[in-house]
């Protein structure tokens, strides 16, 4: 059987794994070739993904059938499409937030397909983490990076972005080739619709 290439590697939506809370990684583990291992399939999947039309700014390991608290981000995403600092964080967590939410913005996700929305997050995060050489990371994100940490770490708790809207006009059926659009500029063109409406 060949290998599957990098976009089967992703999970179906429906795939019950989504909505489970991944595993902590032990720490005495970081630097086995089963983690080592794990690590350089997000990498792959991960920059594959930031292609010509840059439209992966973030990754959860389980998103891609691996069951473990590891993802990464995109530090110097804008939501503008810009990208180029990927980097590693296991086990993170937010250790701090903002009480006030910062700009509701466009979120979409590869474990929804078409479906997207507008999101409300809090503006301003702190999280703790450990690299892949078993060092704490302590850092403060703001804005954008600050929404894709959230994203992220919502899919290692088993939740997805649109448990975090309520009201059904801010979802929104999106097309693949349109995403990259209605993400980094907030609309999206010919196509956008009422997901509710979509479904039936």
């Amino acid at each position: 059987m060949p290998p599957k290439s990098r976009f089967e590697k992703f999970l179906k939506p429906n795939d019950s794994l989504l909505t489970r809370v991944a595993a902590e990684v032990n720490l005495a583990d970081i630097n086995s070739n089963d983690i080592s291992k794990d690590i350089a399939e997000i990498f792959l999947v991960a920059r594959g993904e930031q292609g010509e039309k840059k439209t992966l700014v973030g990754l959860a390991a389980p998103q891609i059938g691996i069951s473990k608290r590891i993802i990464v981000v995109d530090v110097m995403a804008d939501g503008k499409g810009k990208v180029g600092d990927l980097r590693l964080y296991i086990n993170p967590e937010i250790v701090w937030k903002s009480e006030t939410d910062g700009e509701e913005w466009y979120e979409g996700c590869f474990s929804t397909a078409q479906v997207c929305g507008v999101v409300s997050r809090p503006d301003i995060i702190k999280i703790r983490a450990f690299n892949e050489r078993g060092e704490v990371i302590e850092e403060e994100y703001a804005g954008y990076t600050a929404r894709i940490f959230q994203h992220e770490i919502d899919h290692l708790n088993g939740i997805e972005f649109i448990t975090h809207i309520t009201d059904d006009a801010k979802l929104h059926w999106v097309e693949k080739e349109e995403f990259p659009d209605y993400r980094n500029n907030g609309h999206g063109g010919i196509g956008r619709i009422n997901v509710r409406e979509r479904s039936g």
